[in-house]
């Protein structure tokens, strides 16, 4: 498996990635960390209960700066790394708890052991101590364990909050990293043959290396059968190829074979899934014939376990977790283990057990007096029924062991690249490698609104021009009959238009009766708001829906109605200014741009308003060489824009760097050639979210009294507003 960590700059050591977190963040989840220890070490909360309600608001404010950290890297890894620089954070994420919780509680110990040997302390205290010492020992794996899921779950959720919505749009991809990693027991653990994490998760495994039931014997041998199963008893289905399977993690290759995919063991063994389905469709014929095949590779499977010599084990993990329970978790698991196959005397077993209940009573209120019988029970259950496995406990076995060691796969494969960071902490270290720009930084950023008064540290601007057309028609009727043309226009046109600027993060340049030219700023600061184009395009939609509720309220009162024509460029530098007293006067060539791509050709709208069905709200058509007419003020290309809204190349260029944008191609009439469509969403400033839809068509030679007009290899860009069009892609 390969993150692509290799296109990131190693740091100042030359071998590592140099990343540092918020000192804050870190701050907080050590002290986190601490509170946690303190709080599952102590008889009160150790594994089963709640943490406190103060810790669990840790807790909380923990996931919620996680879900800060995600949101704020999501946003720069579209301009920068791209998504390696989310899996850059993920990992940081992972490896900092993973190191932290193991160190504070090695400091927790080394306080404990201090406090044991201070003569100072007093009897009571230093029993206390003490226990709680040879607890810790005892439980050291399983603590650490327990805390690390404590926060992985919060993190967890983070990732399935905003910034799964967020990575979605933005990269076209829900997940950097798979997402149960974080529920992966194997990677919280410190001991990846921990035997109560076998216990609780998989099926316990002899810790003998050479041992017929370790891990590494079994590994070899269960790659072995499951070739044969698949050779001999080959299965067909929709969810199933005869041959090795690459995992997707979403469009990332994930070199795993089919061996350890959940999906493929179920299928070549799970009878119980399949009867069930045969239950209810009796008449499926290849149902009836997945289900011999499930028989038959259990009976091989099953015969193969026998051959080994390892069904007792098999049957002895399984019995171990109840006989655990019953003896009130008195003795370690693996000596249970060890005794129910044979491995340990019995008598001498229970010997030991006598003597843990006497240094450590039965303490809750459901255990019961220990018995002998449950455990020469148990012994003998095994030895009866390890000459023949039921079908159930077959699969079951199967099912945990590969589950393990998909796991166990993951978890070193997520070391080996974590390996690979260097997550700074001293201040000379962090000075030099940010001083070399080789410094991956991650900080919970104070989001604030961008303002023309810190134009300086703008990475680029928007420029929206919007040509107003009828209000002086529709003023010289108010005043006609009486009206007030200022009150109407602030009402039903500026007041909305205003509501919606700050929505999505704009300026006001310039506004006149038949003019509005605003401009959308991007701040190197603010990385969460590099959407300027998109939120552009989204202000753009909205005026025009401000103009078609007043034209419904013209028409109701026998006005005359407006009419937009609305065009959009992108500049990647910030504007110059001038001063004219105190009032500051923008100059950008984007201003000009924007004016041309916001005008209608008097031609073209005469041409198309007979015209019936006409999808497209903006058109651009390049004049004939052999033509007379040779555009409208001087222009060689004119175009249509009626209630439209056009992008510049630059902004389009631009957005398709903001969000992810899905491709589909549709013929629409009076379009000579298809239409490209571009399919996205973006967030506004309020967080809300909003479908976009680009149409992407080809500037046509406009020929005097044509029906046809030839498409050049020029292209231009509209914001697509019809409502036909904005309803087909409203599920895509």
């Amino acid at each position: 498996m390969a993150l692509d960590l290799e296109q990131l700059n190693t740091g100042i050591d030359n071998v590592h990635i140099d990343v540092t977190l918020d000192p804050q963040f870190c701050r907080r989840t050590l002290n986190l960390i601490d509170d946690l220890l303190k709080e599952r070490s102590t008889n009160k909360r150790r594994f089963s209960d709640q943490p406190s309600t103060e810790v669990q608001h840790q807790l909380e404010q923990f996931g919620q700066t996680c879900s800060h950290l995600l949101i704020n890297s999501i946003y720069q890894a579209r301009q920068t790394e791209g998504i390696v620089r989310i899996r850059l954070l993920e990992l940081s994420l992972i490896k900092f708890i993973l190191e932290n919780v193991q160190a504070r509680a090695e400091q927790l110990l080394q306080s404990l052991r201090h406090h044991l040997l201070d003569n100072e302390t007093g009897g009571h205290q230093a029993q206390q101590h003490y226990e709680r010492s040879i607890w810790l020992n005892n439980n050291y794996n399983r603590l650490l364990q327990k805390i690390t899921s404590d926060l992985f779950n919060q993190l967890y959720w983070a990732e399935m909050g905003e910034a799964k919505i967020l990575r979605q749009n933005l990269f076209g991809q829900s997940w950097s990293l798979p997402i149960d990693l974080l529920s992966n027991p194997v990677l919280q653990n410190k001991d990846w043959q921990d035997h109560d994490m076998l216990v609780q998760h998989y099926c316990l495994l002899s810790s003998e290396m050479d041992h017929p039931y370790s891990y590494a014997c079994l590994n070899e041998r269960i790659d072995v059968w499951l070739e044969l199963i698949l050779e001999q008893f080959p299965v067909k289905s929709d969810n199933y190829a005869n041959q090795n399977i690459i995992e997707m993690w979403e469009g990332h290759l994930l070199q795993f074979t089919w061996k350890d995919v959940n999906d493929n063991i179920q299928l070549l063994f799970h009878t119980e899934a399949t009867q069930q389905q045969l239950e209810e469709n009796p008449e499926r014929k290849e149902l009836k014939s997945l289900l011999q095949h499930q028989q038959n590779a259990l009976k091989f499977l099953s015969h193969a376990i026998q051959e080994a010599g390892i069904a007792g084990h098999i049957l002895a993990a399984y019995e171990t977790p109840t006989l655990s329970e019953q003896y009130a978790q008195l003795i370690k698991p693996y000596v249970l283990y060890q005794t129910l196959c044979g491995e340990l005397n019995l008598d001498q077993v229970w010997y030991k057990l006598q003597l843990a209940e006497k240094t450590r009573p039965l303490r809750r209120a459901s255990d019961k007096p220990l018995s002998k019988t449950a455990l020469q029970e148990a012994w003998k259950k095994v030895n009866r029924q390890q000459k023949q496995l039921s079908p159930e406990l077959t699969y079951q076995f199967i099912l945990h062991f590969t589950n393990y060691r998909r796991d166990l796969k993951q978890r070193h494969l997520i070391h080996r690249e974590m390996s690979r960071l260097r997550l700074l902490t001293q201040d000379n270290d962090i000075k030099l490698s940010r001083a070399n720009r080789l410094l991956y930084e991650f900080l919970e950023q104070q989001q604030t609104e961008p303002s023309l008064e810190s134009d300086m540290s703008a990475r680029g601007h928007v420029i929206l021009k919007a040509d107003v057309r009828g209000s002086t028609t529709i003023t010289a009727e108010l005043r006609k009959r009486g009206l007030n043309p200022a009150t109407h226009f602030s009402r039903t046109f500026f007041d909305p238009i205003r509501q919606h600027i700050e929505t999505f993060g704009a300026e006001k340049v310039f506004i006149e009766g038949d003019a509005v030219i605003l401009s959308v700023f991007e701040q190197q600061s603010q990385p969460q708001h590099w959407l300027s184009v998109a939120r552009a395009c989204g202000l753009g939609r909205a005026m025009l829906s401000v103009v078609e509720a007043q034209n419904r309220f013209s028409v109701k009162h026998q006005l005359p109605i407006l009419e937009l024509g609305i065009g959009i460029c992108y500049n990647h530098t910030p504007p110059d200014f001038l001063y004219d007293g105190d009032q500051r006067i923008m100059i950008s060539t984007a201003i000009g741009d924007a004016d041309r791509l916001s005008s209608c050709s008097w031609k073209l709208r005469r041409y198309f308003s007979s015209k019936n069905n006409v999808l497209t709200r903006v058109m651009v058509f390049q004049q004939a060489e052999d033509d007379k007419f040779k555009g409208e003020k001087g222009m060689v290309t004119f175009r249509y824009n009626l209630n439209g809204i056009e992008l510049d190349d630059n902004a389009f260029v631009k957005l398709s760097t903001e969000i992810a944008l899905k491709k589909a191609k549709l013929k629409l009439p009076y379009d000579f050639g298809h239409s490209v469509f571009f399919v996205g969403r973006y967030t506004d400033r309020k967080n809300n979210y909003h479908q976009l839809i680009i149409r992407q068509a080809r500037v046509c030679i406009w020929r005097e009294n044509s029906e046809v007009f030839k498409p050049t290899d020029n292209i231009y860009y509209e914001v697509v507003t019809h409502p036909r069009l904005i309803n087909a892609f409203k599920n895509f």
